[in-house]
């Protein structure tokens, strides 16, 4: 189970990232300090060769002032293939080659042939310089080379060499090569190995393992929340997972896991107070049509009798019918399968055409409805839909407001939104109720009962929603009643 937790796969990313990370650090460490020591042997190297070949010059003018003093003149005084030249040059080489400044050096003298004149005792036996070399040499390049020497015999020694050739004349006198074993920077560089392949993956595992231990102490709240979660059933959606103190993920995650149980507890509610308001509605047509036709069943009866009992079988039949369609309407919005027919349309146009058919219901109660219709506003929107939530919400205004009442309304365009407003001196609706209107078949009171369903507003405050909306709702008692309609998309206004 814990191999395949989130918190092990975090800190096997967490380790595969750090292995890589410090591979490469230790690589470019291992490659810069090499490039390093390297450098600094050469800079060595070559100011050695440097300084020996003025030294072998001093030392050569040295003894030719000598010489002269005694009287001896030397046979010439250029030291190319000048057999005395070679003789001072290899006493030099034995005297210094005890010399601190040379400890560890190998030194060595060429004539311009490529033989060797004279070399540190400690190496009698080296490999001649190569032909190609040796021509690079004569035309007065200096260069580097790295080359194995036998020392002691039967061992190999890698060595690193600078060879100068000394200029005479515009031409090469002779050849010095200064050499350093690299055994002491090879041994520099195999600790550094050693070192960095041992904490490299000593680094890691121990990452690794406090890792997860911080891991586990960081989705401490995680279990918790997966332990609460298990407990969560249909029955006690109200349950919610422990929110923790700190501001960090794991708190929005536990809050918006929250949110969705407030949620879900709530379509529960929803869906279980729907399935008992159905049934409600239901039964009465039910038991009505029942009665109707048991009692017909029960003896013989006229013609005209029976018309009549299923005449008003079919009334019944007519109103569940009605109540089916509605909710099938109310099921279809909110699954989003009725597409809006989005056409431009002048709103005032259709408020007058609800309006004409409403003004009947109106006059039969001397309700006098107040509507000038002002500017033409234009949106884009379902001509249907839209007459069908005026026709709505006006048919509850006019039957709901008592007689010799009133009813304004006006559509006004308000930036890039066209507001209706539909006001009522009705019986108004209580504040209890108001949360509550839009809900399926919830009727405030008995008052307001009258021959509906309770679905006419939750099937307005569906399409004015597709609309992309809102309508709300403000009343109280015994002074009426005021419904707002907001709809997007004013294409323009005049």
């Amino acid at each position: 189970m814990f191999l395949k937790s989130i918190r092990f796969k975090v800190v096997v990313w967490y380790m595969l990232i750090l292995a890589t990370t410090l591979s490469g650090f230790s690589v470019v460490l291992y490659h810069n300090l090499k490039v390093l020591l390297y450098g600094d042997l050469d800079d060595l190297l070559q100011s050695r060769a440097e300084g020996i070949a003025d030294a072998i010059d001093t030392y050569w003018e040295t003894q030719k002032l000598e010489a002269a003093t005694r009287g001896i003149q030397p046979e010439t005084s250029t030291k190319t293939n000048n057999s005395t030249f070679y003789r001072i040059a290899q006493r030099w080489v034995q005297e210094k080659s005890n010399d601190p400044r040379l400890m560890g050096i190998i030194v060595r003298i060429f004539d311009v042939e490529g033989n060797t004149v004279a070399i540190s005792k400690d190496f009698p036996h080296m490999a001649a310089l190569p032909s190609p070399v040796l021509r690079g040499l004569l035309e007065g390049a200096s260069r580097l080379d790295l080359f194995p020497v036998e020392y002691p015999p039967g061992k190999t020694l890698m060595v690193r060499g600078f060879t100068l050739p000394v200029i005479e004349n515009n031409t090469v006198a002779y050849l010095i090569q200064v050499a350093s074993p690299l055994t002491t920077l090879q041994v520099a560089l195999g600790q550094l190995r050693g070192i960095l392949f041992t904490l490299l993956p000593l680094t890691v595992v121990l990452t690794g393992i406090l890792g997860v231990v911080f891991a586990r102490v960081a989705l401490k709240n995680v279990d918790t929340m997966v332990r609460t979660i298990h407990r969560i059933e249909a029955t006690n959606l109200q349950l919610r997972v422990p929110v923790p103190s700190a501001n960090d993920e794991i708190r929005r995650l536990a809050e918006t896991f929250n949110s969705m149980l407030e949620r879900l507890d709530a379509a529960f509610t929803s869906q279980r107070q729907f399935i008992e308001d159905l049934s409600h509605e239901v039964k009465t047509p039910l038991t009505i049509l029942k009665g109707q036709l048991e009692v017909s069943l029960r003896k013989l009866r006229a013609p005209q009798e029976y018309e009549r009992i299923l005449q008003s079988a079919l009334e019944e039949i007519n109103t569940m019918h009605t109540m089916v369609e509605e909710l099938l309407t109310l099921a279809r919005f909110d699954a989003r399968e009725i597409p809006l027919d989005m056409k431009k349309v002048e709103v005032n146009a259709v408020l007058e055409a609800v309006l004409s058919d409403m003004r009947i219901l109106a006059d039969q109660k001397c309700i006098r409805i107040h509507f000038q219709p002002g500017s033409r506003i234009w949106i884009e929107g379902d001509e249907k839909q839209l007459r069908r939530v005026f026709t709505n919400i006006i048919d509850n205004a006019v039957k709901y407001t008592l007689d010799q009442g009133q009813i304004a309304i006006q559509a006004i365009a308000e930036r890039a939104m066209v507001r209706v407003e539909i006001v009522d001196t009705g019986i108004g609706i209580a504040e209890g109720d108001l949360p509550y209107i839009f809900d399926r078949f919830y009727r405030a009171d008995k008052s307001r009962s009258g021959s509906g369903f309770g679905l006419g507003l939750s099937i307005a405050r569906s399409i004015v929603e597709a609309h992309k909306g809102a309508i709300t709702i403000a009343s109280r008692l015994k002074q009426g009643t005021a419904v707002t309609i907001d709809l997007p998309g004013v294409i323009s206004s005049d």
